[in-house]
């Protein structure tokens, strides 16, 4: 399916699930590389007529009466002078196209070329591995600790690729005046610059070709860079709407307290003036990372996120005040154990995204309720063992993680 997933041909459902995987599985990633390839050369093949001076030759050699003649062609009316001329023309075309064609096959894997040649649209780009990553099974001792999906975030932002410093993306205005430096009458915003809003005005920004973000008012916010490999802004104060039609963790959003990475997905981002955050996802998936620690948030669920204190849990957006307030402590007010006792006791059905990123955070004492709670509303696939979801074996909370969501979007 990654031909039809490279031509936007599938489903939302069925690009947001291969996005997931092609984010896991290298060897699709390098195959789905090699058909963007194929495909964006392709479209790059134009029709053109051929000079007429051209056809002037063309016709001046098969008129001529000493012209050699190839015995093997028969003397029939479709094989006149000018019709070859037209089967040579076809030809051509024809030769260039599987031109095209071979090199897209013969193009080294990714991972070899990505020096050579920058990643083209559309399609995912596609994760680094980061130097002094965690380890895959991390030892757990505090309430710190989480799990990560592969390749993903380390102990850093993820890096910003190579970006063009003169590229810009075109703005609309909403309603009011917003400000790009200190003009009011642009219409684009370049990387590096600031537009602003103020109470009364919203802007519309076009996210190259794969979407758009809309500024609401008393927002500002900075374009960090734009390549194929990838498009950023900084969101330093207000709140924005994304709705992004593109493969995953081609679209970033920086923050002063979290990055927020688009895995194909429609969100509300909101920034305060102290910099802390609140993402609230109604498509698709977003992954809020900081120092190591990643939040997955799918449509339907919101997360906070605090300066100086890193990442909060996931939660439904529609869940108890209770429930969310008991999460607020457990993850900004070192609630502790008291904490995990009261978000157990408040617990719901449509808690089980929460739960499961509890599983990586909680204190050991603390995991095996966190595990029999989850256990409750999705009960775990075959091969993922209790103690191995204790111990934090990553394979299998991944697998868990997978069958959460599938119950969750049924």
């Amino acid at each position: 399916m990654l031909s039809a997933f490279v031509n936007r041909e599938l489903g939302q459902a069925e690009l947001e699930e291969i996005g997931r995987h092609l984010m896991q599985c290298a060897d699709c990633r390098a195959e789905h590389d090699r058909i963007r390839l194929g495909s964006t050369l392709a479209a790059t093949i134009s029709q053109a007529d051929a000079p007429r001076s051209v056809w002037s030759r063309i016709n001046a050699d098969l008129d001529q009466k000493n012209a050699p003649r190839m015995t093997l062609i028969p003397d029939a009316s479709y094989f006149g002078p000018r019709n070859v001329a037209s089967y040579a023309v076809g030809l051509i075309m024809l030769v260039a196209v599987a031109s095209v064609v071979y090199l897209a096959l013969l193009r080294p894997a990714p991972d070899q070329a990505r020096q050579d040649l920058p990643m083209l649209n559309p399609g995912p780009a596609v994760p680094q591995e980061v130097p002094n990553a965690p380890p895959e099974n991390p030892v757990v001792g505090s309430e710190q600790a989480n799990i990560t999906l592969p390749n993903t975030a380390a102990n850093t932002q993820p890096a910003t690729p190579e970006i063009a410093s003169s590229a810009a993306w075109e703005f609309e205005t909403i309603s009011g005046a917003p400000k790009v430096g200190d003009s009011s009458n642009a219409e684009r915003i370049a990387v590096g610059e600031v537009l602003e809003t103020d109470a009364r005005s919203r802007a519309r920004i076009a996210i190259a070709d794969i979407g758009n973000v809309e500024i609401a008012p008393n927002s500002r916010v900075r374009m960090v860079g734009t390549s194929e490999k990838q498009h950023r802004l900084s969101l330093e104060l207000g709140l924005l709407h994304a709705k992004i039609a593109a493969p995953p963790r081609l679209f970033i959003v920086d923050t002063p307290s979290a990055v927020a990475v688009d895995l194909g997905c429609e969100y509300t981002l909101d920034v305060d003036k102290s910099g802390n955050s609140k993402l609230s996802v109604t498509s698709g998936f977003v992954a809020l990372e900081r120092d190591g620690r990643e939040s997955i948030v799918p449509a339907g669920v919101s997360c906070l996120t605090m300066k100086g204190k890193g990442l909060g849990t996931p939660f439904a957006t529609d869940t108890t005040e209770e429930f969310r307030k008991a999460l607020e402590r457990f993850d900004f007010s070192g609630g502790g154990r008291a904490a995990v006792q009261t978000i157990l006791a408040k617990r719901g059905f449509y808690d089980m995204i929460s739960l499961w990123h509890l599983l990586s955070r909680v204190s050991p004492a603390d995991r095996l309720a966190v595990y029999d709670a989850l256990s409750e509303y999705v009960k775990p696939p075959a091969k993922v063992t209790r103690d191995g979801v204790l111990k934090l074996n990553k394979s299998m909370l991944d697998a868990w993680r997978d069958e959460v969501e599938r119950v969750w979007f049924e």
